[in-house]
């Protein structure tokens, strides 16, 4: 399969959003919109979100794809617009999607 990945969006989780991050620390996350671009079916459009989580001793990266989710690259970037705008992690996008009613 091959895939094309554009960005979309950007969002930082400080400790304004958890009181477990240190005042000093950030995580940022990078919103992605994939395309499958081999796909004839209909569901050729998915995401990609990655987590990027700096601190002193080490940097850390986490990512999770979720390709041929809708046909529509417009619901696809609704869904990116509401991912982002809640600062959804890799870790939590799974439960996110399978509970939202935006998708096909």
């Amino acid at each position: 399969m091959e895939y094309k990945k554009s960005f979309f969006g950007r969002a930082i989780i400080d400790s304004s959003d958890s009181e477990e991050i240190k005042e000093n620390e950030k995580i940022e996350l990078e919103y992605y919109e994939t395309h499958n671009l081999l796909e004839e079916n209909e569901r050729k459009y998915g995401i990609e979100i990655v987590k990027k989580d700096e601190n002193k001793e080490k940097f850390n990266i986490e990512s999770k794809i979720i390709n041929n989710i809708s046909s529509k690259e417009n619901e696809i970037n609704k869904l990116l617009k509401i991912l982002m705008l809640n600062k959804v992690t890799p870790i939590s996008v799974d439960d996110v999607i399978s509970d939202m009613s935006v998708l096909e």
